[in-house]
């Protein structure tokens, strides 16, 4: 029986625990999470604009899936692109759709 009594109070310790956390995260704010990806920036060991699409190759940070209204830096030279679309594939590459030079 004190097994028993000791596991079900772990139990619902957790279970405490879980909702005291869901109670004191704030929510999200979708506009403010939106505003911050578009306002990406991608700083890249090389960078090739092929108008009107960039590429970018070995890119801090390192994210992966689909990006909007985000910028690329040529870390040699300081140049950048201000892009509307694109990908990234964690370090390795960026690519951007729709691009500008903005410097450089």
């Amino acid at each position: 029986m004190p097994c028993r009594a000791v596991a079900l109070s772990t139990v619902l310790a957790a279970a405490l625990g879980a909702a005291a956390l869901l109670l004191t995260t704030p929510p999200a704010d979708p506009a403010r999470a939106s505003a911050e990806r578009a306002g990406e920036m991608f700083a890249c060991e090389l960078v090739e604009p092929r108008y009107p699409q960039v590429f970018g190759r070995n890119c801090d940070p390192g994210r992966w899936g689909p990006l909007s209204d985000f910028t690329v830096i040529d870390r040699r030279d300081d140049s950048t692109y201000r892009c509307r679309t694109g990908w990234a594939e964690g370090p390795p590459r960026v690519s951007g759709q729709s691009c500008l030079a903005q410097r450089g």
